[in-house]
């Protein structure tokens, strides 16, 4: 197939999933249909980036709820608006745009420093979506130059455009960062953020595929990629965090939107994609073999969150049948089930009321500790164990749970 980013011809498939669920789509019974998607990973041997063999249609990705949320790291954000402040043509008179709610915090932090000549893209009034679970998975597919001309004139060309965590959902980037162009005035300045994928592609962290996002970017095979919508690297930052660090791109508008212009990657890019392929197997059979004696020596297991990345480790693993239900005290998502595996999701009061022994938890790296203050006395006592789905966790099963698979 031809690359999504560079268009070269030779983009080399190297795993296949297989069919999976769209993880947004939470059942409302355990036999009800969901819909199902082609995942399946290949890298271009021109540019090195690692994309989706086929990505999903956006319309395929609209969730059938209104009440679900993603949240972003924000931790890092003062640092990159000090380093744009300090951009040369910068002033409190600029206009800082954003593309979608993501932004809204970085905006608000340009409007704390007296920069008071700030917008951000509605859906509704600016994308003209009524559908109100419709959102960045949307948002990307509209963004384009004709409809982002538009807005531009009447909103007013940014100065600096705020664009975080959508890049990788784009289905046609080249199409995606034009859009990103028509809003960005000559001369200023694109900030663009995405998941750096570096780390889970070396630990082989299968919980890093999403259906959402369509390419798997390391700094640098990111770099080349505004130079689609013309614009030319000002600084790119990665900023660590537990799971995946965020790598942060800031860049000037210098030209026309036109194709890829990259230099030479380093060789090391080359060889991720079909290492972290190899790692798979081994590490499937690995969860299976923990997992089957966790259940025999030390009881029932549950996990803890009903998120994408839960859904990802139990379909691609195949463990269903070795987890109870899932543990969640989300309202909205109690009664339903986990999308592929049907696992029921239940209130977390239910570890202890179904005789949990095995806690796998599934929720971001840093709210861990809080969750397991929660159970600080069931801990100490050895009534329930958790270890982290992750392997970048200091609690993984890979750690906490070898023992009992030797």
């Amino acid at each position: 197939m031809p690359c999504l980013v560079c268009a070269a011809p030779n983009v080399i498939e190297a795993i296949d999933f297989g069919p999976q669920p769209v993880s947004s789509s939470f059942l409302p019974e355990r036999d009800a249909s969901a819909p199902i998607c082609s995942l399946a990973l290949g890298r271009c041997e021109r540019c090195q980036i690692i994309q989706l063999m086929k990505p999903v249609p956006h319309t395929q990705l609209v969730p059938p709820y209104d009440w679900l949320v993603a949240r972003e790291p924000e931790e890092h954000l003062d640092t990159v608006v000090e380093k744009i402040v300090a951009l040369p043509g910068i002033h409190p008179g600029a206009v800082i745009g954003g593309l979608t709610s993501k932004d809204d915090s970085t905006v608000e932090r340009f409007a704390r420093r007296g920069f008071t000549n700030t917008w951000r893209i509605r859906l509704k009034e600016d994308l003209g979506l009524t559908d109100p679970c419709a959102n960045i998975e949307t948002v990307q597919a509209l963004t384009e130059p004709g409809r982002m001309t538009a807005i531009a004139d009447r909103l007013g060309a940014a100065d600096v455009l705020i664009v975080r965590h959508i890049a990788e959902h784009a289905e046609q980037p080249a199409t995606f960062m034009s859009g990103l162009s028509a809003l960005v005035r000559p001369g200023g300045v694109l900030m663009l953020e995405i998941p750096d994928c570096s780390d889970s592609l070396r630990i082989g962290e299968f919980t890093m595929l999403w259906e959402e996002h369509s390419l798997y970017m390391t700094p640098a095979t990111f770099e080349p990629l505004c130079t689609l919508g013309g614009f030319e690297t000002v600084d790119t930052t990665v900023y660590p965090r537990p799971f995946e660090n965020s790598i942060v791109q800031l860049s000037r508008k210098i030209a026309a939107p036109g194709p890829l212009r990259m230099g030479l990657l380093p060789a090391e890019e080359a060889g991720r994609l079909p290492a972290y392929a190899r790692q798979f197997a081994p590490t499937k059979a690995s969860v299976r073999r923990i997992l089957e004696n966790a259940r025999t020596t030390i009881g029932p297991i549950a996990l803890f969150g009903a998120g994408h990345l839960a859904c990802t480790f139990v379909n691609l693993m195949e463990v269903a049948d070795l987890i109870d239900f899932v543990a969640d005290d989300t309202p909205q998502k109690q009664g339903k089930f986990l999308p592929g595996s049907r696992l029921p999701i239940c209130p977390s009061g239910m570890l202890g009321e179904r005789g949990v022994r095995l806690c796998l938890l599934a929720v971001s790296i840093g709210s861990e500790a809080g969750i397991l203050s929660r159970y600080e006395r069931a801990i100490e006592s050895r009534v329930i164990r958790f270890a982290s789905i992750f392997r970048s966790s200091t609690r993984s099963l890979f750690k906490q749970l070898t023992e009992i698979s030797e």
